[in-house]
């Protein structure tokens, strides 16, 4: 018999220690996606101003500064960690799940998804499903007929 292999989205990854203790990544993270947006014309000082719109608070590049800057997050003293509050501003003001998705691989290699295509998904297995209820189906009618011709 043919064996299916699916996706789980939400099975359980083994969990290691340290493993959350990502301060330089998060940090590097930020700093590439800030690249990134600066190449589509989106400036540090755009971007703190955008956070600080979603926050709903005051908000600036020097904070900003200071969550990337690798002196601030490998040994520092008082290092730099970004609030989960304002790791949601920051993904909110660049349009993009890049912290969601770090946050996302960290915890076992899950990834983030749209809306849209969790229903791609579900049609998949849906799909999938119908296929084995057929090949079920066919199963038992080919066993009926074998029994019913006795």
């Amino acid at each position: 018999m043919k064996q299916s292999y699916s996706l789980d989205l939400f099975a359980d990854a083994p969990e290691r220690p340290g493993a959350l203790g990502c301060r330089v990544e998060i940090a590097a993270t930020m700093a590439d996606a800030l690249k990134t947006a600066a190449a589509r014309g989106l400036d540090r000082d755009a971007v703190a101003e955008r956070m600080a719109f979603h926050l709903g608070d005051k908000f600036n590049p020097a904070t900003l500064n200071g969550y990337t800057a690798p002196s601030h997050t490998e040994k520092a003293e008082q290092p730099r960690d970004i609030s989960l509050l304002r790791a949601m501003a920051f993904d909110a003001a660049l349009g993009s799940d890049v912290l969601l998705g770090l946050y996302a691989r960290k915890r076992g290699e899950r990834r983030v998804i749209t809306a849209d295509e969790a229903a791609f998904i579900e049609l998949g297995r849906i799909h999938q499903q119908e296929r084995e209820l057929a090949e079920r189906k066919r199963a038992l009618q080919a066993l009926l007929k074998t029994q019913g011709s006795h």
